[in-house]
């Protein structure tokens, strides 16, 4: 009895020593408002380039190239505006859980494994749409997106990692499909933030 009191201790101690070297203030409404802000995103940018003949579901080589850019555009301004909701939704969750926010050692590890990938991904895009290349945009963001959210879930959440190879997978896919680019952004930025979002939701409200 005494023995497995002992491993019981140790393992709650080791519990509490993962969970406080992790960043735990991860909002599942922040994560859901960004899908729907992806979405919506995705609808604008579908009725900018059905005038030109292409859909939802078109080839995208038949947009027009200065439609194309300001798409790209907007992606990644979305993205700045994605970062300052986490910013802001994780703060007010570490609130809620009486969560330290502070730019402490796990916070850093999570910026920096998260921003590396993603700013690497940023540029590279902005390169490619400087030289009129469009048709691996769209997957370059998923992929470097997946690889960001994979990079620092090491010290968050578990969740984290799931939805990062699920991106990193929509994007290897869409690199080998001519069309249906605006589609696959949809579902990756879209529908797989807001399921994330509601599961965060969930889990927290059954605690």
């Amino acid at each position: 009895m005494d023995n497995n009191e002992a491993i019981k201790d140790l393992r709650d101690i080791r519990a509490m020593m993962e969970k406080s070297s992790r960043f735990q203030a991860i909002s599942g409404w922040g994560l859901t408002i960004i899908g729907i802000l992806a979405l919506t995103a995705s609808w604008i940018a579908h009725a900018i380039f059905s005038e030109t003949g292409g859909t939802l579901f078109g080839d995208t080589e038949r947009l027009w190239a200065h439609k194309t850019q300001v798409a790209v555009y907007g992606s990644m301004i979305l993205v700045c505006i994605c970062g300052l909701i986490v910013f802001l939704s994780s703060m007010i969750m570490a609130r809620r859980k009486g969560i330290d926010f502070k730019f402490d050692n796990t916070m850093r590890r999570v910026l920096i494994n998260f921003t590396v990938p993603l700013l690497a991904g940023g540029l590279l895009c902005l390169a490619l749409v400087m030289q009129h290349h469009y048709g691996l945009t769209s997957s370059i963001m998923l992929i470097f997106y997946g690889l960001a959210l994979i990079n620092c879930h090491h010290f968050s959440h578990p969740t984290l990692g799931l939805l990062g190879y699920l991106e990193l997978l929509l994007g290897l896919i869409d690199c080998f499909v001519a069309t249906h680019a605006l589609l696959f952004w949809t579902i990756g930025f879209g529908v797989l933030h807001i399921v994330a979002g509601i599961s965060f939701i969930i889990k927290e409200r059954k605690k």
